[in-house]
């Protein structure tokens, strides 16, 4: 340090500049903390008089001639002597109106998009742009650090005073502030140091206690280092709307600023579907009077948290607000930083922590627009730097006829659509609130009569007349018109369509002259085949329904199917019965060893048709949350919805047509698609279980049985090769969310490539979305609806989202729906309610996680409870679960479907009942009794105990990855490298730390910011290298920081060497 560095007048940071100092260390040359602001002068402007005002500005706040600097990472400001600097003067006056104005653009973007250096100076800057004899633009350009919006307001009274006695020909006197910004820097170091914000600490750390981040739905994923780029739109409310609110916050005894907020969290929640919401509220940080005309930095930022849960009416919500609101104002003084430091939220370097949306109302007097110059028209422009401090800022502007709106976003996150979209989202709710402020604020509207009407057009499939005749009676006309058609073929084995029909008929005789009626259930059970083909056709024309099982899975697991079904009657095939549970009362018919006694069924009378549209066809089980399956009752009409909609989705199959049929028997899509290709008079290529368990047998067989169609669950796309197959031209993928990757490999020019979704409750699949031959990003959407299928995608109150928004997706159409859950009517009801929309009819509540694309497709994300799908198959994970508390040394248990390290795998999470814990073997053993393979969990994690959020649910995200998922937890590691001992010596110093191992992050050991840039200074001085302190964020352990210093040394040595 200089003799004249250390005779240099140093006065400490306030606060919020210290944050301020931090984030542009931490991001040099940034520009989102420029305070742009710019005014077109209209009629005749005295030069020398502005330039007066704006020097006697300079000269009058001390904060504007400040530069910031450094001395052990720890922030200083030094305050510069007066200087008259002129004003710079840009003549556009040449040029013609248009290129003037583009011109002007050009300039202040310019001008707000270049940075300013806080340790050269100056932090502000000012320009005039000369337009025409009487027409100017003032450029005023400030840093964060030394302003704030109040401030702005003092900088424009003085502006406005200077300049009306400087052009009268007056020295001007202006009242001296009563203070200065160093007395309340000064004021600031006295009350922390006297301990006078624990009281307010205390209040803020209960207050946000368990605040969880608000997840808006966002057109990008969240980066790990946030660009801050951002835009900037104004919006101007009507009139009406205005004297609305300003008449309800009278009536509800509260501030304008009160009902703007609680409009805008209706939304907020809506579109996040959270009730607990969280904004950021800048507080004006001047509690003293005195304060008042001092320029600079005051603001402190708080956070409003309301609870919108409980049905509330908007009333009620204004009254939490103020009520919250009063306890923000008590609670102000002590800085943001200091907040965070207590509540300890996950820190992320890409995103704000505690809030990520400010909120704030001024008054058009305390802004920048109170600027009016003697003699002048005034007229404020708005100037946007291209850059955003949060993820969305809404700053209302008040006058006194009129309410605008500045908003400010993040681009990395938000297109405009969407954030125009929930600005005139809360324009809607405002103006229904303030109609009737007694509405529950989940009812209150969000969308314009426009938007809804679109959602419900789009929402609905075309009308489609599909025929009523059973699906067998199809196959049968088929067959007398074509006999000699192939319908299928399996191991090389070819049936013609008559022999198909032929051999149902003669095992339809053979059911009925059993006894069984109409709509009793017989179960199959047995691979696919021929024979099983017949099985199933066969139940189908006999009248009864069928249910289809699959001996390898545990006895327990099947009879409960039997059971359930009160089947009388087994068909499998001989050498499957003694996998089988024993019989609760039905009999077996060995379709291989007992045929001669089918084949023997005489023929001679016609059989009579029992079967009708609504008439059940099948049941089908799907994994349950009691720890036992389901059965979903599926009727005629919903199969032959399914089917005639699907034979045409490829532009209608023919009998030229061959599909691929793979999906097990027991996924309802292999019933969609045998009888969309057998009424179309198509060819079933049935895969043999030898050949679906290898993928090289599996394109072998496409090709030698020249495959059309082929339907492949992603998991089967990514194993087997996308050709040569000269005869494929239609490919489906369905089963889960299809990857981006899998269709960019499959759908080659010439083929359709589609992706298919439904639940089984609706009858297969409802949605389909033909995917166009360019480079997927990601994955596809999953479509618009099927002929004569309803969709509504709502909220849990039942309210239709906004585009871009998720919610649930409710099917309607009640021929395709399915009668509801075997025996459960509890469950059945829950399940499938009555249409919101249309008054009549029912809607099945998929549980599936879903949005409206911009082009009004249906995009989907996931589940809304816990069920999971692995490898195309639903797996509730409440079965598992359920499964694993029945071991006797199980206390509690919880099954997760976790990716770690690219790879899904379920995860079973326990806690020991007694004194002897249970093995992994004995656990998977337990499960395997009574449920399949795919529903036992492939890694375990043994707890002491659950971790637990501060509601007392468990902490799912708080689980631990499995070993060999991620490792181990966090243990003491001693450091291993002279780089890892210097960073523990100095995360040790840094935070009174006695012992740091090498696996502990920055943060997680109870650093801040400021603390974060002390200990990259020591870190830089030592290794002479510059350390970002943004390698401290998201939780790099210090062998990971020694790493990258590393890394720096070795890098800044090449370049030596290279010099």
């Amino acid at each position: 340090m200089s003799a004249s560095d250390a005779a240099e007048p140093r006065m400490h940071l306030s606060f919020g500049q210290e944050q301020l100092w931090f984030l542009d260390q931490m991001n040099p040359g940034e520009t989102t903390y420029n305070v742009p602001t710019a005014y077109r002068l209209r009629g005749p402007l005295d030069l020398p008089a502005l330039e007066g005002a704006l020097r006697l500005l300079v000269a009058r706040h001390e904060q504007l001639r400040v530069t910031l600097h450094a001395a052990d990472g720890v922030p200083y400001q030094v305050v510069a002597p007066v200087e008259d600097t002129p004003l710079p003067v840009t003549d556009l006056s040449g040029l013609s109106p248009e290129e003037r104005e583009q011109a002007l653009d050009a300039a202040l973007k310019a001008e707000a998009d270049t940075p300013f250096d806080l340790a050269a100076g100056p932090v502000r800057r000012f320009q005039l742009f000369r337009l025409a004899d009487e027409e100017h633009v003032l450029s005023l350009n400030y840093h964060h650090i030394v302003t704030d919006g109040w401030s702005g307001g003092v900088i424009s009274r003085d502006i406005t005073e200077a300049y009306r006695q400087l052009r009268a020909g007056r020295t001007p006197e202006l009242p001296a502030p009563a203070a200065t910004y160093a007395d309340h820097v000064e004021r600031q170091r006295e009350q922390r140091a006297s301990g006078q914000w624990e009281s307010e600490l205390d209040f803020w750390q209960e207050r946000l206690a368990g605040l969880e981040a608000l997840e808006l739905p966002a057109d990008r994923v969240r980066p790990a280092e946030p660009t801050r780029n951002g835009e900037t739109f104004t919006v101007a409310f009507p009139a009406e709307l205005l004297e609305q609110a300003r008449a309800l916050a009278q009536e509800q005894g509260a501030s304008l600023y009160m009902v703007v907020a609680a409009a805008l969290k209706v939304v907020l929640a809506r579109y996040s579907g959270q009730d607990d919401i969280a904004i950021g509220v800048p507080m004006l940080g001047r509690t003293d009077p005195e304060l008042e005309d001092v320029v600079g930095l005051f603001i402190n930022m708080t956070v409003l948290r309301s609870d919108l849960s409980g049905g509330i009416t908007f009333a009620e919500l204004i009254e939490r607000i103020a009520d919250n609101n009063l306890d923000v104002y008590d609670n102000q003084d002590v800085p943001f930083d200091h907040v965070v430091d207590r509540v300890q939220p996950v820190r992320d370097a890409g995103r704000n922590p505690l809030f990520q949306i400010a909120v704030q109302l001024l008054g058009e007097t305390t802004t920048g627009d109170a600027l009016q110059l003697d003699g002048l028209e005034t007229e404020s422009i708005l100037v946007s730097g291209g850059r955003s401090r949060f993820d969305l800022s809404f700053s209302f502007i008040e006058g006194p006829d009129r309410l605008r709106l500045i908003v400010e976003y993040a681009t990395d996150l938000y297109d405009r659509r969407r954030v125009e979209a929930m600005v005139r989202h809360f324009r809607t709710v405002l103006g229904a609130a303030a109609a009737d402020p007694d509405t529950p604020v989940a009812k209150l509207p969000l969308l314009t009569e426009e938007e809804r009407q679109e959602l419900l057009a789009v929402g609905r499939g075309a009308d489609f007349d599909y025929p009523t005749e059973p699906v067998h009676a199809t196959i049968a006309r088929i067959a007398r018109d074509h006999p000699d058609l192939v319908a299928a073929v399996c191991r090389g084995k070819e049936m013609t369509y008559a022999e198909l029909v032929r051999r149902a008929d003669k095992l339809a005789r053979h059911i009925r002259s059993r006894g069984l009626k109409q709509e009793q259930v017989v179960a199959i059970a047995m691979d696919r085949d021929l024979d099983a083909l017949v099985a199933i056709v066969g139940v189908m024309v006999s009248g009864a329904a069928y249910t289809i099982i699959d001996p390898s899975h545990p006895n327990a697991r099947l009879d409960h199917m039997l059971r359930d079904t009160a089947a009388p009657l087994v068909i499998t095939r001989d050498a499957d019965v003694g996998d089988l549970p024993p019989s609760s009362g039905w009999e077996v018919l060995r379709i291989d060893t007992e045929w001669e006694a089918v084949e023997a069924e005489p023929t001679d009378v016609p059989l009579e048709e029992w079967t009708e549209p609504t008439s059940l066809v099948y049941v089908l089980y799907t994994s349950g949350s009691t720890g036992m399956p389901k059965g979903v009752m599926i009727e005629q009409r919903g199969l032959r919805m399914f089917v005639e909609a699907y034979r045409r989705t490829f532009g209608e199959w023919g009998h030229t047509d061959r599909l691929l049929q793979l999906p097990a028997l027991t996924f309802d899509m292999s019933q969609g698609e045998i009888f969309a290709g057998l009424i179309s008079g198509s060819a079933m290529v049935l895969v043999a279980p030898e050949d679906a368990s290898s993928p090289e047998s599996l394109g072998s067989l496409m090709r030698e049985q020249r495959v059309t169609y082929a339907g492949l669950s992603p998991a089967i796309l990514s194993l087997v090769k996308a050709e040569p197959y000269p005869d494929l031209k239609y490919i489906m993928g369905g089963a889960e969310a299809l990857p981006a990757e899998l269709v960019n490999k499959w759908n080659l020019p010439g083929r359709m490539f589609v992706n298919l979704y439904g639940p089984t409750e609706a009858s297969i699949a409802t949605t389909e979305y033909l995917c166009e031959h360019r480079e997927w990003k990601s994955s596809p959407p999953i479509g618009r609806p099927e002929f004569s299928r309803l969709h509504y995608v709502v909220d849990k109150e039942f309210n239709l989202v906004p585009v871009g928004v998720p919610g649930e997706l409710l099917i309607g159409g009640d021929e395709g729906l399915s009668r509801g859950y075997l025996n459960l009517p509890e469950l059945t009801d829950e399940k499938f309610v009555p249409d919101p929309f249309l008054g009549e009819g029912r809607v099945y509540r998929t549980g599936d996680l879903v949005r409206w694309t911009p082009d009004l497709q249906i995009d989907f994300i996931g589940r809304l409870d816990n069920q999971v799908k692995l490898r195309g198959l639903r797996i509730e994970l409440g079965e598992i679960e359920s499964g694993l508390l029945t071991h006797p040394k199980v206390r509690m248990a919880l099954v997760l479907l976790r990716e770690d390290d690219g790879e899904k795998q379920l995860v079973g999470y326990y806690t020991v009942l007694g004194d002897t814990s249970p093995t992994v073997a004995e656990l998977r053993d337990h499960l395997g009794r009574t449920m399949p393979e795919y529903m036992v969990p492939t890694a375990w994690v043994e707890l002491e105990e659950f971790p637990l959020t501060p509601a007392r649910k468990i902490n799912r995200a708080a689980l631990p990855a499995p070993v060999g998922a991620g490792g181990a937890a966090d243990s003491y590691i001693a450091p291993a490298t002279p780089t890892e001992e210097k960073v523990v010596e100095v995360f040790g110093t840094v935070l009174s730390q006695e012992r740091v191992g090498t696996g502990a992050s920055f943060f997680e050991l109870g650093g801040n910011s400021l603390q974060a840039m002390r200990a990259v200074s020591r870190l830089n001085k030592h290794f002479k290298v510059k350390v970002n302190v943004r390698l401290l964020y998201g939780g790099a352990t210090v062998g990971a920081l020694a790493t990258a210093i590393d890394e720096l040394v070795a890098k800044a040595g090449k370049a030596a060497s290279r010099a």
